[in-house]
């Protein structure tokens, strides 16, 4: 059986963003459910990526790719506290609107330097933010894991219904914004 006519690596990678998004997690993305939405024997989609491992591989690309994109779009003229609150704005709406994405930029890069570069993408926002307050190297790094910390948890227990308690999780994380901003030395 060949492939249908426009079957290619593009395509085979937006068929698992399909299963991704609809699953929620990387590790629950296999190649059959994605050979049966492109009309395909799971054999096929061999000749477009290296097996299960080559797919996550693809989705985890594009998932860096888009949040790259999105915390890129929110910094865009902005600076100081301003910028980090866009960015960590955006990155929980991300994270929220785009679960199976999101979880696919968690993939550890184990020395993939196409992987690496995609995470570097992702950073430079904030980062560039740091280094504008003179918080660079170690220091940068650590800050960076401490909002990702931040977000990551808000992200998830919002989008999981966690946050059923008054008051309105939006205050809440804005007062995590401020929190980020104050300690950066950003507001006084």
């Amino acid at each position: 059986m060949a492939a249908p006519v426009g079957i290619d690596r593009d395509a085979v990678l937006d068929a698992g963003v399909a299963v991704l998004e609809r699953e929620g997690r990387i590790d629950a993305v296999s190649l059959r459910p994605i050979a049966e939405s492109l009309g395909i024997r799971v054999q096929s989609i061999y000749a477009h990526v290296d097996g299960v491992d080559g797919l996550r591989r693809g989705l985890a690309l594009r998932g860096l790719d888009a949040l790259a994109d999105t915390l890129t779009d929110a910094a865009v003229g902005r600076s100081g506290a301003e910028a980090v609150a866009a960015i960590v704005r955006a990155y929980c709406a991300f994270a929220i609107e785009h679960p199976g994405l999101f979880d696919a930029t968690l993939t550890p890069p184990g020395g993939d330097g196409e992987l690496e570069a995609a995470m570097a993408r992702v950073t430079r926002p904030l980062n560039l933010v740091f280094a504008s307050c003179g918080i660079e190297g170690e220091d940068a790094v650590h800050w960076y894991r401490i909002v990702f910390s931040g977000v990551y948890g808000f992200a998830v227990m919002q989008r999981d219904g966690r946050l059923t308690l008054g008051p309105d999780p939006d205050v809440t994380l804005e007062r995590m914004i401020d929190g980020f901003v104050t300690h950066l030395g950003l507001r006084s």
